[in-house]
């Protein structure tokens, strides 16, 4: 424990569950925590175990520069929404506290229209992309648009706003509905890829050395779920990570050299193209995910620790990068998002008998008995998450199953809700690899 950080106060901008690491970890550090955002104690898990919570929401900015300067605040961390970042940064420099990154390195991390722009520029491949006038101008004199793409807000989150496009009708119907769900009002229009070849990407800046950190496989949910924008597993190692370090990585370390990052961690999602990725989103923050959990678990490094220190100092260790740089996932490890469909749960079996697995390392449950979950078709769709890890894929393909067969959510018609499930047979071609 780092004594000169005891009694230094934090405040994190969003109480999800992703937060609840932050706030359990600063606590064990010795560290005074705050949490805000717009909703009731109730529902805000992080609020509910941290030492001060608070219902401004993270725009509000007056506000929260009033709460800092009265609670002597030391320092803030915004680290796995989205929504978050652009306030992050704005408070962080009116306060004068550390921030990963200046307005710049936020804009072009957060906004997908210009990240893509700074990756052409550095000769780093995206997806085809299309302006809006092009949809408009196809129904009118037939310009030829390559259907199926994706029409989605280019700073939105969680799989808002997005709809997958196979006609001029459907394409027009989603620029609306995608510029509802962006703070901004702008959209990012690509060709549609699909589902599969899904690659996350997270990167640690440190002292202006881009660390790659996890190379990881995303699979998506199927177009007869309704979930084919929302990824309902994560593997890693990634079948692919080899590959992408030998061929692709020095390329996106000298980009993300170019931003002039300091401190920061950078994520990137990209697809797999025949012999390139195509990237189209990044952040200037970790993932919304728990594998901070099992990084630690497997490596015993703590990305979680690294960031709140960052805060409250605006210095990320030198020994921690050179620990990263050597850090070898040799573990099987998944992230399984388990979906429910539309109705009241009145149920749920399993849970206990899950947590006592030793294989899963961390559960998270977003919804209880009484509940009422509508049709999202985005990350409200989920139950929750289960963080695995195993010494072997045939293992994690065994207990992923088990995972399944042990988890009922029951509506009020004794229907099970989980729906979705990741198809385990997709782990073989890494058992044989």
């Amino acid at each position: 424990m780092d004594k000169k950080l005891i009694g230094k106060k934090i405040l994190v901008l969003g109480g999800a569950h992703q937060h609840l690491k932050l706030v359990e970890t600063a606590k064990k550090m010795g560290i005074i925590t705050y949490v805000t955002d717009y909703l009731k104690h109730e529902y805000s898990p992080a609020k509910q175990i941290a030492d001060y919570g608070y219902m401004y929401n993270v725009t509000d900015i007056d506000e929260l520069v009033t709460l800092c300067e009265k609670e002597n605040i030391d320092g803030i961390i915004a680290s796995y929404l989205d929504i978050t970042q652009k306030s992050y940064c704005i408070l962080c420099e009116r306060l004068g506290l550390p921030c990963f990154g200046n307005n710049e390195q936020h804009r072009i991390l957060t906004d997908k229209s210009v990240f893509k722009q700074f990756c052409e520029g550095h000769g780093v491949d995206v997806i085809t992309s299309y302006q809006e006038k092009d949809i408009i101008e196809s129904g009118k004199v037939g310009k030829k648009i390559e259907y199926p793409i994706i029409i989605k807000p280019c700073d939105s989150r969680g799989s808002r706003g997005q709809t997958i496009c196979w006609s001029h009708e459907e394409a027009m119907k989603a620029i609306g509905f995608a510029k509802k769900e962006s703070l901004s009002e702008n959209i990012v229009i690509e060709k549609y890829l699909g589902t599969e070849n899904d690659l996350q990407l997270v990167y640690m800046v440190i002292e202006g050395e881009p660390i790659l950190v996890r190379v990881e496989d995303r699979y998506l949910g199927d177009e007869y779920s309704g979930l084919d924008k929302l990824a309902i597993a994560s593997i890693e190692p990634s079948i692919h990570e080899q590959w992408y370090r030998d061929k692709i990585n020095d390329k996106v370390v000298s980009m993300i050299k170019d931003l002039g990052l300091k401190n920061a961690p950078v994520f990137i999602q990209g697809l797999m193209d025949r012999d390139t990725v195509r990237f189209y989103d990044p952040g200037i923050r970790l993932p919304g995910d728990e594998y901070d959990r099992i990084y630690k678990f497997v490596t015993g490094i703590d990305l979680t620790e690294l960031v709140i220190k960052f805060a409250l100092t605006g210095d990320m260790s030198l020994e921690i990068g050179k620990k990263i740089k050597n850090a070898k996932i040799d573990k099987a490890t998944a992230m399984i998002y388990s979906a429910v469909r539309p109705g009241k749960i009145v149920r749920i079996d399993g849970l206990e008998e899950i947590k006592k697995n030793p294989n899963v390392l961390f559960m998270t449950q977003i919804y209880k008995e009484g509940d009422i979950v509508e049709r999202y078709n985005n990350v409200k769709q989920r139950f929750g998450e289960f963080d695995i890890s195993c010494d072997n894929f045939k293992h994690l393909k065994e207990t992923i199953e088990w995972v399944f067969n042990t988890l009922h959510v029951y509506d009020e018609n004794g229907q099970d809700m989980v729906y979705a499930r990741f198809d385990t047979q997709i782990l073989e071609k890494y058992i044989r690899v």
